[in-house]
């Protein structure tokens, strides 16, 4: 039974599952908000650029090492929800390339 709730557990937190990206609409609006709050003066509205590089598409990883500071980019501080809601945002905005960082393609 403990295993059963554990792999239910798994599947229901990760948001890959076999070919498809399970991209909840509510965490691609509050990720959208929070991009737009901490996010979009340098990447742009749609993330496609600016003063910092396309971020279309990226990872949670990728945000979670961003926010830490990287290169020319200052540290922003974002906790573990807002981190995963603004990738999810950002892999809605170019789903094909979120698969083929995640191996999915």
């Amino acid at each position: 039974m403990r295993l059963l709730a554990t792999l239910l557990l798994v599947f229901v937190s990760c948001p890959v599952l076999a070919d498809h990206l399970l991209l909840p609409d509510d965490e691609i609006k509050a990720g959208q908000v929070l991009y737009m709050k901490k996010c979009m003066r340098c990447h742009g509205k749609t993330a496609e650029g600016g003063n910092g590089p396309d971020i279309q598409g990226i990872l949670y990883k990728d945000v979670v090492a961003a926010a830490d500071g990287v290169e020319n980019m200052r540290k922003v501080t974002l906790d573990d929800l807002e981190a995963r809601q603004i990738a999810t945002f950002l892999m809605s905005l170019a789903p094909d390339q979120a698969r083929t960082r995640l191996g999915l393609q």
